[in-house]
């Protein structure tokens, strides 16, 4: 039995997030929505999603709030977080990656790089969780 990835997408952009989660689910990828780091963070608690991807200049929680949250959940943090973000600089990749987001991607970006990055993280956990 073929088990379907589920990723979280949260953007308050709504054109951005669209677009991500039509690339994902091209790739035969299950989907959930979020628009800010309050509502993904109700969504990540439900329906623990595989792997969540996450913008950091959002309303209501920002990026880091919702990374410093999951991260702190012991039910929550072995999901992986991959930030997607237009601000690209150097101190913005830090600040996540300390927070524990588990990589960074820089909009623009191609679903081919999106797809390598999310499968490359889902790999990592299920090789941890077998130990």
């Amino acid at each position: 039995m073929t088990t379907v990835l589920k990723v979280l997408v949260i953007d308050d952009a709504i054109h951005i997030r669209r677009l991500i989660v039509r690339m994902l689910e091209r790739a035969g990828i299950a989907t959930l929505e979020a628009n800010d780091g309050v509502e993904g963070l109700e969504l990540v608690k439900a329906h623990k999603p595989d792997v969540v991807t996450c913008d950091i200049a959002m309303p209501f929680m920002d990026g880091y709030e919702f990374l410093a949250a999951i991260k702190a959940d012991p039910d929550l943090r072995h999901i992986p977080v991959i930030i997607i973000t237009a601000l690209g600089q150097l101190e913005e990749t830090i600040r996540a990656t300390e927070l524990g987001a588990n990589a960074c991607i820089t909009k623009p970006f191609s679903s081919s790089y999106l797809l390598e990055v999310i499968n490359a993280h889902v790999e990592q956990t299920i090789d941890t969780d077998a130990f």
